[in-house]
């Protein structure tokens, strides 16, 4: 009988250490399991991020170049060359108020942002019918002036060289470019440095900004990095008629 008892223990001493076998090889390919489906997760969730900023910066680069290159006419306003835009960056526009002070020219103004002496020039349309350029010497807020009521627009005086005192309308604007070089979109204002206005990965050998016909821009935006969305993008962008 005692024989038949130590038999039984033995046999159930058997069972637990299989059955704690099984359940520790279980485990552990539950835990490779579940570490397999993190770096699957991961994985995608870093194309899925990799694609949206993608797709975020694409949409920022074709959104100016088509404003830009949009505001302007080909070979007058900008000019394609050696995969660089070179343009007049139009920041605002300017309407000549109804009534004058003895000096400087009253003008409603609006833009991306306010008119700056230290970058900014002008583009004058006069009594003729011409558009004739001009340095903004000098600009002063003026909330007296009898100005046309316009939503977004505040009154000011300019003071232009040459006066031009027969301004109609105005746009100002800074000289720039842009290209994409060094794996980002970049711009240049005046003669200073290249900015990039995106994060890395752009493969500049798989780029272009070319001429798109005498009023056109063509471009083509080739990313490094992989992603759901496909690599390359290409638009063409129109001047103004």
């Amino acid at each position: 009988m005692r024989w038949a008892v130590r038999r039984s223990g033995a046999r159930r001493g058997g069972f637990a250490l299989t059955e704690a076998i099984v359940a520790a090889t279980l485990l552990l390919m539950l835990v490779q399991v579940c570490w397999w489906v993190a770096a699957v997760q991961s994985m995608v969730g870093t194309r899925v991020a990799t694609g949206a900023r993608i797709l975020d910066e694409t949409r920022l680069i074709h959104h100016v170049i088509t404003a830009e290159v949009g505001q302007g006419r080909g070979g007058v306003d900008w000019t394609v060359a050696n995969g660089e835009l070179h343009l007049r960056a139009f920041r605002g526009t300017a309407f000549r108020c109804h009534t004058q002070p003895a000096r400087g020219l009253a003008v409603s103004v609006s833009g991306y942002r306010a008119p700056d002496p230290s970058k900014d020039s002008v583009l004058v349309l006069s009594r003729d019918g011409a558009w004739r350029p001009a340095a903004l010497v000098r600009r002063s807020r003026r909330g007296s002036l009898d100005c046309q009521k316009l939503a977004g627009f505040q009154a000011e005086v300019w003071y232009l060289d040459p006066p031009r005192a027969d301004l109609l309308v105005a746009a100002y604007y800074e000289r720039g470019a842009y290209r994409l070089s060094d794996g980002a979109f970049r711009y240049r204002r005046g003669n200073g440095g290249w900015q990039p206005l995106t994060g890395g990965g752009i493969m500049a050998d798989s780029t272009e900004l070319v001429p798109a016909g005498p009023n056109g821009v063509s471009t083509v935006v080739t990313w490094r990095e992989p992603g759901p969305l496909p690599s390359s993008f290409g638009w063409t962008s129109r001047g103004m008629r």
